[in-house]
């Protein structure tokens, strides 16, 4: 029952929810969650409900990303989450940009560290922080093999977070042009302005080009202060439109992953306060070989 309840966090799921007509797959996919409560509960509350159950059941990677973005933001309430964002060779699971930047790999029980060398080499050319999550029960696997300078989190029975060890900061081992990269081109620029007062002045074709040898030079500690800077104010106005959304607190690692417009967060918000059994009653209508009365 929990692996069905898991698959209504998934970020697919919710993308389609926030369309205007959302596909009898994805209704189908909540209706579990939906029934978990009574009909004019909310549906928010359902999802709620369905992750508590997850978490108790299920300890899937989405519960330490949830774990992991509840304590960052309830540290640093303005800080900018991302899920699956792109680092050098790898994919991190989590990163919180704030006043600094780290960056979080997630090891469940059913997870291997087979991977994990190239990973937090990946985030330690970007992030002055990286930290490796994992259960009670790979706590002491982890410390006693990810390097020293990478940072160790525990998710207890409770999804609670609990550090077992500190990541260390520190620009050293940070690559500038793998910085240069994980940033958008429009951000690359705001960077070379501020830094350099640059402005384009060569086709766009070239620009790539000409903006890696530009911010090549800059000094490290100020690249990566930018870099911060930049994923910090990332997707801004959408963002904005997520919180005035009010997601439930389930849905915080799924709306991580998500970038939508303004209209389609305020659709998914809405959704998420009509009752339950309003939503189960229109999948119902909607899921195939369903035909209407005369």
């Amino acid at each position: 029952m929990a692996h069905e309840l898991a698959a209504a966090f998934s970020t697919r799921v919710v993308r389609e929810l926030s369309r205007p007509q959302p596909a009898s797959w994805a209704r189908q996919r909540v209706a579990a969650a939906a029934a978990l409560v009574d009909d004019d509960t909310p549906l928010g509350v359902a999802f709620d409900a369905a992750y508590q159950q997850i978490a108790d059941e299920y300890r899937c990677e989405y519960v330490f990303k949830t774990a992991v973005i509840r304590q960052a933001l309830h540290t640093e309430p303005t800080a900018n989450p991302f899920v699956g964002l792109p680092v050098f060779v790898s994919i991190a699971d989590v990163v919180i940009a704030g006043q600094t930047a780290a960056a979080f790999e997630i090891k469940t029980d059913l997870d291997s560290f087979s991977r994990l060398e190239l990973q937090l080499c990946s985030y330690s050319r970007c992030f002055e922080k990286v930290f490796v999550v994992v259960s009670t029960n790979k706590v002491d696997r982890a410390l006693d093999e990810v390097p020293n300078h990478v940072g160790v989190l525990m998710c207890d029975d409770d999804a609670r977070m609990t550090q077992a060890r500190p990541a260390s900061g520190g620009h050293s081992r940070m690559d500038i042009t793998s910085l240069f990269r994980v940033l958008r081109q429009g951000e690359r620029l705001a960077v070379l302005h501020r830094q350099t007062g640059y402005t384009a002045d060569v086709p766009s074709a070239l620009l790539y080009r000409r903006t890696a040898e530009l911010f090549a030079r800059l000094p490290i500690e100020a690249a990566y202060n930018e870099f911060v800077t930049e994923l910090r104010g990332r997707d801004l106005r959408t963002r904005t439109a997520m919180r005035a959304a009010q997601l439930p607190d389930s849905l915080v690692a799924a709306g991580a992953a998500l970038t939508l417009s303004a209209v389609a967060w305020r659709r998914l918000g809405d959704l998420l306060q009509r009752p339950s059994g309003q939503f189960v009653h229109e999948q119902s209508r909607t899921a195939p070989g369903h035909r209407r009365s005369a």
